[in-house]
């Protein structure tokens, strides 16, 4: 009997820590590696089976065979305690509940943590032989290095970017805008198809530097420069008369002696005079196109260095902010030819506006330099990763929004909503909590719902939010500890000296010894 029961154990040597465990106790998980290897050694004694394996963690497994129930160990890294599984061939599924929960979360957490490591990490490796001299320069000027080089081009680039951006803000302001100068008044009314015939027979008649320009709030007032002669290439003499007001502007000759040299006699010597109004046209102050000039200056040798160190011109161009920054600087472009050109597109509200939107576009330069930033690619890999929240938050918002604008729509008065559409508008700055004040229910039922909107969206947002919070705080803490210098490779000067006295008083040491011995 004896012998039999010696002949159903098995001893398992861990490394040295020996388990004695029964035959059958192992075959009650068959699939597993020991219950194959029991059900191998069934016919035949061996006294010790040696595996080179943690024992810390196989007395986990051990009580698995015996009780049944697998539970994760207090003192064991889930991560460790998955690789013996996997080792045993346990399937993880079979872990208790109490315990399964934990190890899920340790799981998911850490393959969250792994893939922000590795993209982060991905582009940084680069050759340092003298063919990577270009390389070299493209990671500066691209901002994925953290020497001060790269440093200071990248201040040079987000100072320009905030200078082109606030000038062109301050620009849009009407103290920082300027009248049109008589030159500028000409190309104006010459481009200008629904000018009056007869003003633009007043212009074309004479030079822009003959006229002399004066101005009463929105009348303009255009008076021949006695000093300047005339453009009429032969004598005239007009005698004074008073041009029908077809429009709203007058326009007033007196008599005129011209000569056939351009001279005008100084016998009854009175200009032309144009008075007339024109709508309220203005530009920017020249301070700000040059200011304009000096940073599209900076962004053009950008791009051309740019251009002419990246490893790809096919890759860069399928960046789409790229092809912003390139459109922006094509706009520009455009703008400062047509304002130096003679062409009335300059005094185009239209146009102008579109111009001024393709420049603020530079702004989208500053979203380049971000994903450099330790806080932006957590950011960003955050959002990838709670995706699937965001989308679920997103779900809840549209059903809720429609489910309360509908009774919204109901509730209230046709005065007051109109249609389905404002009700949802309603609603949806209720459930955000905005609240515009633009439309606000009147009814006690559309007040009642209202009010119950705005709960849930309370509700919903502090309870999707804190789980994308919690994966910021922890890839972010990540991020930083990746940054920081790695302590073995810097070598301190003081330690150096104090191994240098060190090995110096031993070398002392041990010739005095010789010399007494």
């Amino acid at each position: 009997m004896e012998a039999m029961e010696e002949s159903s154990r098995i001893i398992l040597n861990i490394s040295g820590t020996k388990y004695e465990v029964t035959r059958n106790s192992l075959l009650t998980q068959a699939s597993s590696r020991l219950g194959k290897l029991a059900s191998s050694l069934e016919s035949r004694k061996l006294d010790e089976i040696y595996f080179n394996r943690p024992s810390v963690p196989f007395e986990a497994i051990l009580m698995f065979y015996q009780t049944g129930k697998l539970h994760l160990p207090p003192n064991i890294c889930p991560n460790v305690f998955k690789e013996e599984l996997e080792y045993w061939e346990i399937d993880h599924e079979l872990m208790e509940q109490c315990c399964f929960l934990n190890y899920i979360q340790f799981l998911d957490s850490y393959k969250t943590k792994s893939d922000f490591k590795s993209s982060i990490k991905q582009g940084q490796d680069y050759t340092s032989s003298p063919l990577a001299r270009k390389d070299r320069v493209w990671r500066i000027i691209d901002y994925q290095e953290r020497s001060w080089l790269s440093k200071m081009f990248l201040f040079c680039g987000v100072a320009f970017v905030l200078l082109s951006v606030s000038t062109l803000a301050l620009s849009t302001l009407p103290q920082y805008k300027r009248t049109l100068t008589t030159c500028e008044w000409y190309e104006y009314v010459v481009a200008d198809d629904t000018i009056d015939p007869e003003v633009k027979n007043y212009f074309l008649k004479y030079d822009c530097h003959m006229l002399i320009l004066t101005t009463t709030g929105n009348e303009f007032q255009f008076d021949l420069d006695q000093k300047e002669p005339p453009h009429q290439p032969q004598k005239q003499h007009v005698g004074k008369r008073s041009i029908p007001n077809k429009g709203n502007h007058q326009i007033t000759t007196s008599s005129t002696n011209v000569t056939q040299n351009g001279s005008i006699s100084e016998h009854d010597s009175q200009p032309d005079t144009l008075k007339t109004t024109f709508p309220k046209v203005t530009l920017k102050n020249d301070i700000f196109y040059q200011i304009d000039y000096l940073a599209t200056a900076f962004f053009t040798v950008e791009l051309l260095f740019r251009l002419l160190v990246c490893p790809s011109l096919k890759v860069y161009f399928m960046n789409f902010l790229n092809v912003i920054e390139f459109v922006v600087l094509i706009g520009t472009y455009i703008d400062i030819i047509i304002f130096n050109m003679k062409s009335g597109y300059k005094f185009s509200p239209t146009f102008t506006s579109l111009i001024d939107f393709i420049k603020v576009s530079k702004s989208d330069k500053i979203i380049a330099v971000l994903p450099t930033s330790s806080c932006c690619k957590v950011l960003k890999f955050s959002l990838r990763q709670n995706s699937k929240d965001l989308l679920v938050l997103l779900f809840h918002i549209v059903i809720i929004l429609l489910i309360f604008a509908n009774i919204i729509y109901l509730a209230e008065e046709r005065d007051n909503i109109d249609s389905i559409p404002q009700g949802w508008w309603l609603g949806l700055i209720t459930l955000t909590t905005v609240g515009y004040g633009d439309i606000s229910p009147k009814t006690f039922v559309g007040k009642m719902a209202c009010s119950v909107c705005a709960l849930c969206g309370i509700i919903m947002m502090s309870l999707i939010i804190p789980i994308f919070v919690e994966t910021f705080v922890q890839l972010y803490g990540i991020a930083h500890i990746g940054n920081r210098p790695s302590e073995k490779s810097v070598v301190r000067p003081m330690q150096l000296n104090k191994v240098r006295e060190i090995d110096v008083k031993q070398y002392n040491a041990s010739a005095e010894i010789k010399e007494k011995y």
